[in-house]
C-alpha cells in the first residue's frame, strides 16, 4: 500500500466526525523528502479558526500513529473563496446542521 493510501485511510477515520459539522478533509499531497503530509479541509471547516489546532491537536497524532513515514501533518493555506464558494459553503453548514438537530431529535425520541 502507497504512503497516501495510508493516509487516506486514517483520514477515513476522521471523515465521519467532520461530515457531522458539514465539513471534511483531504490529503492534498505527501512530501516524501521532508515526511510532511499536507491535508486541506474542506467544506464548513474550510476557514475555520479552530482549523489549525484540530489538525496539530489530533489528526496529526493519529496520522503519525498509523503512518510511520509522517513526521508532520500541514494544513495548506485556505484559499481565497468567491462569493459563490462562501455562500454555497454556508448553505451546506447549515444542511449539516439541520442534519444534526434531526439526527439529536430522533435519538431523544421528540
Amino acid at each position: 500500500m502507497e504512503i497516501e493510501e495510508k493516509i487516506d485511510a486514517v483520514l477515513e477515520k476522521i471523515r465521519p466526525f467532520l461530515r457531522q459539522e458539514g465539513g471534511d478533509i483531504k490529503l492534498d499531497h505527501f512530501d516524501k523528502d521532508t515526511g510532511i503530509c499536507y491535508v486541506d479541509m474542506i467544506g464548513a471547516c474550510a476557514g475555520c479558526v479552530l482549523a489549525s489546532s484540530d489538525v496539530s491537536d489530533s489528526i496529526e497524532v493519529m496520522v503519525r500513529d498509523e503512518v510511520i513515514e509522517v513526521k508532520k501533518v500541514e494544513l495548506i493555506a485556505p484559499k481565497q473563496e468567491s462569493f459563490d464558494d462562501l455562500l454555497r459553503r454556508l448553505q451546506e453548514q447549515q444542511q449539516a446542521e439541520l442534519e444534526l438537530e434531526k439526527l439529536n431529535k430522533e435519538r431523544d425520541g421528540k
